[in-house]
Protein backbone atom coordinates (compact mmCIF):
# COMPACT_ATOMS: atom_id res chain seq x y z
CA UNK A 1 0.00 0.00 0.00
CA UNK A 2 0.75 3.39 -0.63
CA UNK A 3 1.60 6.07 2.07
CA UNK A 4 1.89 9.07 -0.28
CA UNK A 5 -1.29 10.51 0.06
CA UNK A 6 -2.79 12.60 -3.55
CA UNK A 7 -4.62 15.67 -3.03
CA UNK A 8 -7.91 14.71 -5.77
CA UNK A 9 -10.34 16.84 -6.86
CA UNK A 10 -13.92 15.53 -7.28
CA UNK A 11 -17.65 16.54 -7.97
CA UNK A 12 -20.99 14.71 -8.02
CA UNK A 13 -22.87 14.29 -11.06
CA UNK A 14 -26.25 15.21 -10.14
CA UNK A 15 -29.54 14.06 -11.79
CA UNK A 16 -31.56 17.43 -11.97
CA UNK A 17 -34.89 16.83 -14.24
CA UNK A 18 -36.55 19.97 -12.94
CA UNK A 19 -33.89 22.62 -12.09
CA UNK A 20 -36.84 25.40 -11.25
CA UNK A 21 -37.07 22.89 -7.78
CA UNK A 22 -33.37 22.34 -7.39
CA UNK A 23 -34.15 18.54 -6.45
CA UNK A 24 -32.14 16.29 -7.67
CA UNK A 25 -30.01 12.89 -7.21
CA UNK A 26 -26.35 11.84 -7.33
CA UNK A 27 -25.44 9.62 -9.99
CA UNK A 28 -22.18 9.50 -10.79
CA UNK A 29 -18.82 11.04 -9.99
CA UNK A 30 -15.86 12.92 -11.74
CA UNK A 31 -12.67 12.36 -10.18
CA UNK A 32 -9.20 14.18 -10.99
CA UNK A 33 -5.75 13.86 -9.21
CA UNK A 34 -2.48 15.87 -10.65
CA UNK A 35 0.01 12.94 -8.68
CA UNK A 36 -0.49 10.59 -9.89
CA UNK A 37 -2.07 12.37 -13.06
CA UNK A 38 -5.51 11.19 -13.66
CA UNK A 39 -9.00 11.64 -14.67
CA UNK A 40 -11.85 9.22 -13.53
CA UNK A 41 -15.56 9.05 -14.14
CA UNK A 42 -18.45 6.78 -12.81
CA UNK A 43 -21.90 6.95 -13.80
CA UNK A 44 -25.09 4.63 -13.15
CA UNK A 45 -25.54 3.46 -16.41
CA UNK A 46 -28.55 2.49 -15.47
CA UNK A 47 -31.62 4.67 -13.64
CA UNK A 48 -30.76 3.95 -9.85
CA UNK A 49 -33.90 2.92 -7.40
CA UNK A 50 -33.48 6.66 -5.81
CA UNK A 51 -34.20 8.73 -9.12
CA UNK A 52 -37.30 6.38 -9.69
CA UNK A 53 -38.66 6.70 -6.46
CA UNK A 54 -37.56 10.71 -6.23
CA UNK A 55 -38.50 11.77 -10.23
CA UNK A 56 -41.46 8.32 -11.29
CA UNK A 57 -42.83 10.23 -14.52
CA UNK A 58 -38.95 10.16 -15.87
CA UNK A 59 -38.63 7.96 -18.82
CA UNK A 60 -35.52 4.98 -17.78
CA UNK A 61 -34.40 4.22 -21.69
CA UNK A 62 -34.21 8.32 -22.32
CA UNK A 63 -31.91 8.34 -18.87
CA UNK A 64 -29.43 5.39 -19.86
CA UNK A 65 -29.23 6.68 -23.18
CA UNK A 66 -28.22 10.35 -22.20
CA UNK A 67 -25.82 8.69 -19.20
CA UNK A 68 -24.59 6.60 -22.39
CA UNK A 69 -23.92 9.96 -24.17
CA UNK A 70 -22.41 11.36 -21.07
CA UNK A 71 -19.90 8.25 -20.44
CA UNK A 72 -18.80 9.11 -24.06
CA UNK A 73 -17.75 12.26 -23.18
CA UNK A 74 -16.24 11.23 -20.22
CA UNK A 75 -13.79 8.42 -22.57
CA UNK A 76 -12.96 10.69 -24.98
CA UNK A 77 -11.88 13.46 -22.48
CA UNK A 78 -10.12 10.86 -20.37
CA UNK A 79 -8.38 9.98 -23.76
CA UNK A 80 -7.14 14.00 -24.37
CA UNK A 81 -4.90 13.81 -20.57
CA UNK A 82 -1.48 13.98 -21.47
CA UNK A 83 -0.26 16.10 -18.32
CA UNK A 84 -1.41 17.27 -15.13
CA UNK A 85 -2.25 20.76 -16.18
CA UNK A 86 -4.17 19.47 -19.22
CA UNK A 87 -5.98 17.01 -16.66
CA UNK A 88 -6.67 20.00 -14.18
CA UNK A 89 -7.81 22.23 -17.61
CA UNK A 90 -10.35 18.95 -19.09
CA UNK A 91 -11.59 18.89 -15.17
CA UNK A 92 -12.72 22.26 -15.15
CA UNK A 93 -14.37 22.21 -18.48
CA UNK A 94 -16.29 19.28 -17.60
CA UNK A 95 -18.00 20.29 -14.74
CA UNK A 96 -18.45 23.76 -15.41
CA UNK A 97 -22.40 24.57 -14.96
CA UNK A 98 -24.64 23.95 -17.85
CA UNK A 99 -27.89 23.91 -18.39
CA UNK A 100 -28.98 20.02 -18.45
CA UNK A 101 -30.66 17.35 -16.45
CA UNK A 102 -27.22 16.19 -15.95
CA UNK A 103 -24.73 18.39 -14.06
CA UNK A 104 -21.87 18.83 -12.00
CA UNK A 105 -21.92 20.22 -8.14
CA UNK A 106 -19.41 21.95 -6.54
CA UNK A 107 -15.92 20.96 -6.62
CA UNK A 108 -14.42 19.11 -3.51
CA UNK A 109 -10.84 18.29 -2.30
CA UNK A 110 -9.78 15.37 -0.82
CA UNK A 111 -6.70 13.25 0.41
CA UNK A 112 -6.41 9.53 -0.19
CA UNK A 113 -4.03 6.96 -0.25
CA UNK A 114 -5.10 5.19 -3.35
CA UNK A 115 -6.27 7.71 -5.49
CA UNK A 116 -7.15 5.08 -8.62
CA UNK A 117 -9.43 3.92 -6.14
CA UNK A 118 -11.09 6.99 -5.64
CA UNK A 119 -13.88 7.19 -7.78
CA UNK A 120 -15.17 3.72 -6.87
CA UNK A 121 -14.97 4.35 -3.14
CA UNK A 122 -16.74 7.77 -3.49
CA UNK A 123 -19.35 6.12 -6.47
CA UNK A 124 -20.66 3.78 -3.75
CA UNK A 125 -20.65 6.74 -0.79
CA UNK A 126 -22.22 9.45 -2.28
CA UNK A 127 -24.46 8.22 -5.53
CA UNK A 128 -24.98 4.27 -4.07
CA UNK A 129 -25.48 5.34 -0.43
CA UNK A 130 -23.09 2.53 0.81
CA UNK A 131 -21.77 2.69 3.94
CA UNK A 132 -22.70 5.56 5.27
CA UNK A 133 -22.35 4.95 8.51
CA UNK A 134 -19.08 3.63 8.35
CA UNK A 135 -16.03 5.56 7.19
CA UNK A 136 -15.25 4.72 3.49
CA UNK A 137 -11.83 2.82 3.32
CA UNK A 138 -9.00 4.87 1.43
CA UNK A 139 -10.33 8.44 1.68
CA UNK A 140 -9.59 10.86 4.27
CA UNK A 141 -10.99 14.56 4.69
CA UNK A 142 -8.53 17.23 3.54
Amino acid sequence: MNNTQAVCNYALLQFLPYPETGEFVNVGVLVTCQQPCLLHFKGAQVMPERVKAMFPDQNEKAYADAMAALQTDMDRAKGSVRDPKTCQLIFGELVRRRESTFRFGEVRTILTNEPRQLVENLFRRDVLMESRKQPTPALVKA
